[in-house]
């Protein structure tokens, strides 16, 4: 069975999610959402030192988020509206439609609310139930697994086997304890390419951009 291509801009879409899963630095884009600021008047505004203004504009500014200018003796920090508002493009196929309806009456038939009525038998289902359980979790920032349990025992009791099926469909990593959004999606079995409904790849780059769209 023949794989979806690879986005490779997906990557870059995750690398900039690490760099702003940091409450300073969502504060700071926060400020600059309303208008441009000097490094002075962030330290100001957010009661923290140069040096750390400074530090945390490097990495903003390094990814492409934040863009520079010089103005007299000081640096003007703005909000770069283009590229966040590049990541939202891309609509979803016409042709993605009949997957996404199968998709909705799974979700609608499984979920009440928040919480999950039962776990799918059926793995389509099952794949269909992961997938959305995996947009409580924000790309790019690392849980411990107390916390994974936490977040998947708001929607069923049997939080350890959401959690292990999450891991073992590649949509989350885990490393010494640590769970991470995944990435990008592992190579598929023909068997386990049959349980996925739709363009994952796509699936995956929606949640993605959704949560970088959010920081606006």
């Amino acid at each position: 069975m023949s794989q979806a291509p690879k986005d490779t801009s997906l990557h870059d879409r995750v690398a900039l999610l690490k760099v702003i899963a940091d409450e300073t630095r969502l504060r700071i884009l926060g400020l600059l959402s309303e208008r441009d600021y000097s490094g002075k008047e962030l330290a100001e505004r957010l009661a923290l030192t140069a040096p750390t203004i400074s530090h945390h504009m490097r990495k903003l500014t390094a990814a492409g988020i934040v863009t520079s200018s010089a103005e007299a003796q000081r640096q003007v920090y703005s909000l770069n509206a283009d590229l966040l508002r590049d990541v939202r493009k891309e609509p979803v196929a016409a042709t993605e439609q009949a997957p996404l309806d199968a998709r909705e009456k799974t979700l609608k038939n499984f979920f009440d609310g928040e919480r999950l009525k039962s776990i799918p038998a059926q793995r389509k289902q099952r794949v269909i139930v992961l997938q959305k359980l995996l947009e409580r979790f924000e790309p790019g920032r690392q849980y411990p697994e107390k916390e994974v349990n936490e977040i998947l025992l708001t929607a069923h009791e049997d939080y350890a086997t959401l959690r292990r099926e999450l891991v073992d469909y590649g949509f989350m990593v885990r490393q010494n304890g640590i769970y991470e959004v995944a990435e990008e999606l592992p190579p598929r079995s023909v068997q386990v390419g049959q349980e996925i409904t739709g363009d994952e790849h796509q699936w995956l780059n929606e949640v993605i951009r959704s949560t970088i769209s959010n920081v606006r």
